[in-house]
């Protein structure tokens, strides 16, 4: 019997990405294997029968399919709602039909589960998807199949996957849309607004409209950095492009506001120097979520992911069908939404039950059920996609012509190139690209732009410093 090592049971979502797919176990070889192949096994090819009676232990940071929804009672109590625990019902049918035990550990961060990485423990079998570099991908996970075995089952999803050009690290079995906007439909209706605005300018119209109305327009949830990442996103639709974040490797301004990430970052700063985010810091991301399910905050820019448990935290009487999911503004280029791969599950390296590991992965790829409910849409080759409701918006709007999708930048060189710069520059950590510059403002005193376009400088700076000394340049 394996040690199973307790975490800290605590609820934080970070950006939606995982491991899941039908590709074989490489017997740890890994990224080794110079012919780029995978000793392919699918689930149908698994000797289920000597996996009976094991335990593999899964840990992850999606606490509300484990735990259950955070809700409200009468009395203004927070409780649990287990039957939003989708994750946690999926296990048990999985342990009646295989006799394999699993074990659910919600970890608050990657910082909670990279010791038991790094060291190979056998007590994690499988985990969720941290916000790591592909570096840490290839040290920690077991790749799980080739990006060729991944396209023939995903199609052009497969690129969006956590991968280095050969292994597929981060393998999801569903499709989403990405960080759009999140809102509270009948608080903007408070403001006579019956959908977000199509262009930059009316969306900032109805943003001053809330704030003058008492009500927080955005939910950042800034007492972390990670929301922030959101802005890898908006710069593609402030760019029109898919490649706004590695195309930096291009500049050497990559942090002016002529080029799209620097500018999108300054739009940022401007709205929050405008009191468009929270007034007050929410404590905790699932409070920044109650905000926008009980009218306090009106929006979140955040991808489909955060629907489903923004609609749990409707209060009691409320309607979680007024919680949708629009496309971003049109920043100057169109209307965009971003589309990935999604909802995924790696299996560590360390891991001594990697087929049963593979079976549980495999089980979850095939339940459309579990991944609708999850706010996903199954995108695995032969399984029958159940699409939930809050894609409607956006699949009328894309399918009106009014809103393109653009793909999710597929990893390569260039993309693994400007991380490793601003890494270099002392910037990738903890989003210090944009939280350095978003801080200079202080939203108690009279903007201080300057202190802004100081900033801009030494990133600028040192960006190039960086991608000089490591002699990168885009390919």
């Amino acid at each position: 019997m394996k040690i199973k090592r307790m975490l800290a049971m605590a609820l934080s979502m970070t950006m939606a990405l995982g491991v899941m797919a039908s590709c074989g176990d490489n017997g740890g070889e890994g990224k080794d294997k110079a012919d780029g192949k995978t000793d392919f096994k699918s689930a149908d090819e698994i000797d289920k029968d000597s996996l009976k009676g094991k335990t593999i232990t899964l840990y992850t940071h999606g606490g509300n399919r484990v735990l259950g929804e955070e809700k409200k009672d009468e009395n203004g109590n927070t409780y649990r709602d287990e039957s939003y625990a989708y994750l946690k019902h999926l296990a048990e049918k999985f342990e009646k039909e295989y006799e394999i035990h699993v074990d659910l550990q919600v970890n608050s961060t990657e910082d909670d589960i990279r010791p038991l990485l790094q060291t190979q423990d056998p007590g994690i079998d499988i985990y969720t998807s941290p916000n790591w570099s592909i570096e840490e991908w290839q040290q920690y996970a077991e790749p799980y199949c080739t990006l060729d075995e991944a396209r023939e089952l995903y199609g052009d999803y497969a690129e969006t996957m956590v991968n280095d050009g050969t292994y597929v690290y981060s393998l999801m079995p569903a499709k989403t849309y990405n960080n759009a906007v999140v809102y509270n439909e009948e608080t903007i209706k408070s403001v006579g607004y019956d959908s977000i605005p199509t262009t930059q300018a009316e969306f900032e119209e109805m943003c001053t409209k809330l704030r003058e109305a008492g009500i927080d327009p955005i939910a950042m949830h800034r007492i972390e950095n990670w929301p922030l990442s959101t802005m890898n996103d908006f710069a593609n639709y402030v760019a029109g492009s898919n490649d706004a974040y590695p195309s930096m490797l291009k500049s050497d301004t990559p942090f002016s506001e002529s080029e799209p990430m620097g500018k999108t970052i300054k739009m940022y700063t401007d709205w929050k120097s405008k009191g468009f985010f929270e007034a007050d810091i929410y404590t905790d991301f699932g409070v920044a979520m109650d905000s926008v399910g009980n009218g306090k905050a009106a929006m979140m820019l955040f991808g489909a992911w955060v629907v489903p448990q923004i609609q749990g935290r409707v209060p009691e009487g409320g309607d979680p069908n007024s919680i949708k999911f629009a496309p971003a503004p049109d920043f100057g280029k169109g209307q965009y939404v971003m589309a990935s791969a999604a909802d995924g599950y790696s299996i560590a390296k360390g891991s001594d039950d990697k087929e049963a590991a593979r079976l549980f992965i495999e089980y979850i790829s095939e339940d459309a059920q579990y991944l609708a409910d999850s706010g996903y849409i199954a995108n695995k080759k032969g399984v029958e996609p159940i699409v939930p409701d809050l894609y409607k918006i956006i699949d009328d709007a894309v399918e009106a012509g009014t809103c393109k999708v653009l793909y999710s930048y597929a990893t390569d060189d260039n993309s693994i190139h400007n991380e490793e710069v601003l890494s270099e520059a002392a910037l990738l950590e903890d989003n210090k690209y944009a939280g350095n510059l978003f801080d200079t403002i202080d939203v108690t005193k009279e903007p201080d732009w300057s202190a802004y376009d100081a900033q801009v400088e030494k990133q600028n700076k040192a960006y190039v410093e960086a991608r000089d000394f490591l002699g990168y340049s885009w390919q």
